[in-house]
C-alpha cells in the first residue's frame, strides 16, 4: 500500500458547477483550455459563442456536439459511444485530442435519459395520465445504476471535466430542512457531488459579477481541493489558474 507522500496528485480539474440559468456556468466551462469538447444538452452553447465572439482562434478549438434532439439510442449509450470510440481510444495511445471536456447539462441529460428509460420498457406496470406514462421506482432505479457506472468513466479521463448542472430546491420531509443541490433526476442527485473534487455554486451579484462559491453553507453545498481559494471566488479561468499556481 503507498504511503500518502506517494500518492499521485492529478492535476486535471474535475469541476460540478451548478447555478441559476445566466450565472455564467456555459461561459466558464467553455473558458478552460483547448482543445475543448462541448456536450451540448441544454441547446444554449451559441451563448459561449456570443460571449468568446472575439476570440477566433478559441471558438476554433470547441468542438460542440449538440445533443438536445430525440436521441435514436439511450443517451447515455450516445455519451458512452463518444467515450468508447473517441476518448478512451485517445487515453490508450497516449495523446489525448481534447484538454477539457464539458457536459451541459447533467439536469436536461438526466432528464432525457429517463425518458429514454420509460419509452423503451413499456412493459414496466406505470401510473398513466392524459399527458405520458409517469416514471416508476423502477425506472429510478435504473437511472441510478446507469449514472452510478457512467460519472466515475467520465471523471477518469486524463483531461479537464466540467459538469453543469441547474439548481434543484427541496424540503426534507422529515426534518424540513431545505436542501439545494444539482438539478437532475432521481436520487443520484444526492451522490453526484461526491465524486468531484470541485463542488461550485455560480451566481451573480448586484453589480452583474458572476462568482463562484467554493465553501458550504447553510444553504449550499459546495467544496473545493484546490489550496488557498477564496470564497467566493470570481468565476472566471484566470482567477482559477492563479490559485492554481
Amino acid at each position: 500500500m503507498p504511503m500518502l507522500s506517494e500518492m499521485q496528485v492529478e492535476g486535471n480539474l474535475k469541476i460540478l458547477l451548478y447555478g441559476m440559468s445566466g450565472s455564467g456556468k456555459s461561459c466558464f466551462a467553455s473558458s478552460l483550455p483547448t482543445p475543448m469538447l462541448f456536450l451540448d444538452f441544454d441547446g444554449k452553447a451559441d451563448s459561449a459563442a456570443l460571449f468568446h465572439k472575439n476570440d477566433p482562434e478559441r471558438l476554433k478549438q470547441i468542438d460542440v456536439r449538440q445533443l438536445a434532439q430525440n436521441f435514436s439510442q439511450s443517451p447515455i449509450a450516445e455519451l458512452e459511444k463518444i467515450i468508447s470510440t473517441e476518448l478512451i481510444p485517445q487515453e490508450k495511445s497516449g495523446k489525448m485530442n481534447f484538454k477539457t471536456l464539458v457536459l451541459d447539462s447533467i439536469t436536461t441529460f438526466s432528464s432525457a435519459t429517463l425518458k429514454h428509460i420509460v419509452d423503451s420498457n413499456p412493459g414496466i406496470k406505470r401510473v398513466v395520465t392524459k399527458q405520458v406514462q409517469q416514471p416508476g421506482m423502477q425506472d429510478f432505479g435504473i437511472l441510478k445504476r446507469e449514472f452510478s457506472k457512467l460519472i466515475p468513466n467520465i471523471l477518469a479521463l486524463p483531461c479537464n471535466v466540467v459538469m453543469l448542472g441547474h439548481i434543484s430546491t427541496e424540503k426534507d420531509d422529515i426534518s424540513g430542512e431545505i436542501i439545494r443541490g444539482p438539478a437532475m433526476d432521481g436520487s443520484f442527485a444526492k451522490d453526484l457531488p461526491i465524486y468531484f473534487k470541485e463542488v461550485w455554486r455560480s451566481y451573480v451579484d448586484d453589480k452583474y459579477t458572476h462568482w463562484a462559491q467554493t465553501k458550504s453553507d447553510a444553504r449550499y453545498a459546495c467544496r473545493t481541493q484546490i489550496p488557498g481559494s477564496p470564497n467566493p471566488m470570481r468565476l472566471s479561468y484566470s482567477e482559477v489558474e492563479k490559485q492554481l499556481k
